[in-house]
């Protein structure tokens, strides 16, 4: 009797079982998710750096590859912008025209600046603008403390351009 009990007490915990993973799977299949898609902005933009210090390569960064360890990273969303590092110098803006991969929405600009060794006792900044026909959308400084890299982020948020309608 106790072998049948223990055989009925399996077969009603595995059939249960198996029926809430049947039933589950079977409702993930009606849900549909909702990716709505990005959409870039037509509008010409240019982004000016302005570093408070020289450039120089981080000499305590890793070095994976066989090429020079580079003295600034610029991301875009994520995505790495070029960048002339031989262009770059103190006090003098760096302009990237038309720059790639802005989106109507929520946007961020990373930075990573090795400032020189010898100027280490200094806070530096780098000054982040992104402009449209002149005009400032973003404009906004990324500072260190005293001997760090220049690193952070700059969040912001462009709006769809609205067009007139007749209604």
């Amino acid at each position: 009797m106790r072998f049948i009990l223990t055989v009925v007490i399996w077969l009603v915990i595995l059939g249960g079982l198996w029926s809430y993973t049947r039933q589950r799977a079977a409702a993930e299949a009606v849900v549909r998710y909702r990716n709505p898609g990005v959409v870039e902005v037509e509008a010409a933009y240019s982004l000016l750096l302005t570093p408070t210090f020289s450039l120089e390569p981080d000499p305590f960064a890793l070095k994976t590859g066989d090429g020079p360890v580079a003295a600034v990273e610029l991301r875009l969303n994520g995505v790495e912008l070029p960048l002339e590092e031989k262009n770059i110098r103190r006090g003098q803006s760096w302009t990237l025209d038309n720059v790639p991969g802005l989106v109507q929405g929520q946007n961020e600009i990373f930075v990573r600046a090795s400032p020189p060794l010898a100027e280490s006792a200094l806070e530096h900044g780098i000054r982040i603008r992104l402009l449209k026909s002149g005009v400032a959308a973003v404009d906004s400084t990324v500072w260190s403390q005293q001997g760090a890299l220049v690193s952070g982020s700059v969040h912001f948020e462009l709006e769809p351009i609205q067009r007139d309608h007749d209604h």
